[in-house]
């Protein structure tokens, strides 16, 4: 039956049946490739994101050490505090069960593992370094950066270089705030004999430039552990997890670290004086294949990042922070 045969008013219902389903069909279209669009969009982005994985930042003594970070916003989550040191279950406990006796520890394959490396004397610094307590710190740091070098995994390396550096700045940027903000990079980069580019200096000691992984401790930036998970302790401090690391944490200050489980935007004390550390963040960078390799045990403990999570696993930050924050204090 034709439209045209039906009565007037059946003929006005039947013109509006056949829009109004005209009109769904096409906003459903319209819905569809929105939603198609719009899923497109966000497996694209996804796939770009997974497939660009994070790149350690090499320090560059002529300027501060920068890496892109979020704002301070205290989402930090806590939860019940572990204690890793002795949880078979924690992937670094092997490298430094490992290192806590090193003698035990053998070398790696390569004609490059009994070469000693080449071991930077002394960090350069960039950033804002005429702030108040600028230099003080530098001091404290220095300081810092001998003590690391006695400790096992770095004291003499064999097959890996050390290169320094650091930088005066909070990882945001902007003014510096009450308490001067500071890292300190060291750089482990693996020796390779094959390479034209590496050069043997006059005490027989030798480096390949190029990548590698960093051992860094952060001072009196809350900027750096502001989206860090709360994972537990570990010889007494407390341990965080962020983008696929650790961090562990030295307090100097009777501030608490942690407010109703997330992290205290008010840690920093403004009376004290600017060059005080009143608190300490270390933390190793490496690949996303590394962690993932971490776990399964493929890490050699002798190896370039194998060194630096030995000594952050090892090492007695509280006691280093306790010397360190002696120098360049009045007398």
């Amino acid at each position: 039956m034709s439209i045209s045969s039906l009565s007037s008013p059946a003929r006005v219902m039947a013109c509006a049946t056949l829009l109004a389903s005209s009109f769904h069909a096409q906003a459903t279209d319209l819905l569809n490739g929105v939603l198609q669009q719009a899923i497109g969009h966000a497996i694209s982005q996804g796939l770009q994101k997974a497939a660009t994985p994070d790149q350690p930042v090499r320090p560059d003594p002529g300027k501060q050490v920068t890496m892109p970070e979020p704002a301070y916003s205290a989402k930090a989550k806590a939860a019940p505090a572990e204690r890793l040191e002795s949880s078979d279950s924690f992937p670094p406990r092997y490298i430094a069960q490992a290192w806590q006796q090193p003698a035990s520890i053998t070398s790696m394959p390569g004609e490059a593992s009994s070469v000693r490396g080449y071991v930077e004397p002394v960090p350069a610094y960039g950033g804002k370094l005429s702030v108040a307590g600028a230099p003080q710190m530098r001091l404290k740091l220095d300081a810092l950066y001998a003590l690391l070098l006695s400790q096992a995994p770095l004291a003499n390396p064999q097959g890996v270089s050390l290169i320094s550096g650091g930088g005066f700045g909070h990882r945001r940027g902007g003014p510096m705030g009450p308490a001067v903000a500071a890292s300190l990079t060291v750089r482990a980069h693996p020796i390779k004999l094959a390479d034209k580019s590496t050069v043997r200096h006059a005490d027989g000691s030798a480096h390949t430039p190029g990548k590698g992984d960093s051992l860094t401790v952060v001072v009196n930036d809350l900027d750096v552990i502001s989206d860090s998970t709360v994972l537990g302790t570990y010889n007494g401090l407390t341990l965080l997890r962020r983008s696929g690391g650790y961090q562990l944490v030295a307090m100097n200050t009777t501030r608490p670290l942690l407010v109703n489980g997330t992290i205290n935007k008010d840690l920093i004390d403004a009376s004290r004086p600017p060059s005080d550390i009143q608190f300490m963040v270390a933390y190793v960078v490496t690949s996303k294949a590394t962690w993932t390799a971490l776990p399964k045990g493929q890490v050699h403990p002798a190896s370039a990042t194998g060194r630096l999570l030995g000594t952050l696993f090892t090492a007695d930050w509280a006691n280093m922070l306790r010397q360190i924050d002696q120098k360049g204090q009045p007398s």
